[in-house]
């Protein structure tokens, strides 16, 4: 199992932060959507290495959240709630959360509720904050083009230039300079650590 704590990184400014999260995490079709634990902290339950790495994505995006990501076992059976949830799952993510918080740059970390995987945490934590760097690095024209590509898979870059009114040359450019032909790489590579992870725990 998968799970994520979240928390504003700072203050945040115009109301309760978690029903924006709680929307832009809709389309991913989790189990439960996000609840609150605390506060404006909110804990998310994912059921595949997948649907973790779109979790944080998501909450890259958006920005301003701290991210903390635990994998490994939970006690069974599972509540109705997502927020009762106990086990080495939930503690690797109070102990995720808690380093996130401490981080700089991207905050964001990965634990392992079984010891003998935090090697595996510790590489699927760095390439997650090689993205989240990447994410929170692009600018409003990078990020017309990433999403519009994101929503339109196999799409020709003369088409995607067509679509938005550029210039291919600024596709082209956009999708160079923004990271997101490296962030498709490294996917399955964190799909497959983070699973690693949780079917040996």
């Amino acid at each position: 199992m998968h799970v994520l704590l979240l928390t504003p990184a700072r203050t945040h400014r115009g109301g309760d932060p978690l029903p924006d999260l709680t929307s832009a995490l809709a389309p991913l079709g989790l189990r439960h959507p996000a609840e609150r634990t605390l506060g404006d902290e909110a804990i998310v339950v994912a059921d595949r290495a997948e649907q973790a790495v779109d979790v944080i994505r998501v909450a890259s995006e958006l920005g301003g959240w701290c991210t903390g990501l635990g994998v490994g076992a939970v006690d069974k059976p599972l509540p109705e709630e997502v927020r009762a949830l106990r086990g080495p799952a939930v503690d690797a993510a109070r102990e995720a959360l808690h380093a996130a918080r401490t981080t700089a740059q991207v905050p964001l970390a990965v634990r392992a509720g079984d010891p003998r995987q935090a090697g595996t945490a510790a590489d699927a934590e760095a390439v997650l904050r090689l993205i989240g760097w990447m994410i929170a690095t692009r600018n409003t024209g990078q990020w017309r083009v990433v999403r519009a590509l994101r929503e339109r898979p196999g799409i020709t870059q003369r088409d995607l230039a067509e679509h938005l009114g550029i210039t291919q040359q600024t596709v082209s450019r956009s999708l160079k300079t923004s990271g997101w032909r490296e962030e498709s790489a490294a996917h399955p590579l964190l799909v497959r650590l983070l699973s690693m992870i949780d079917l040996t725990s």
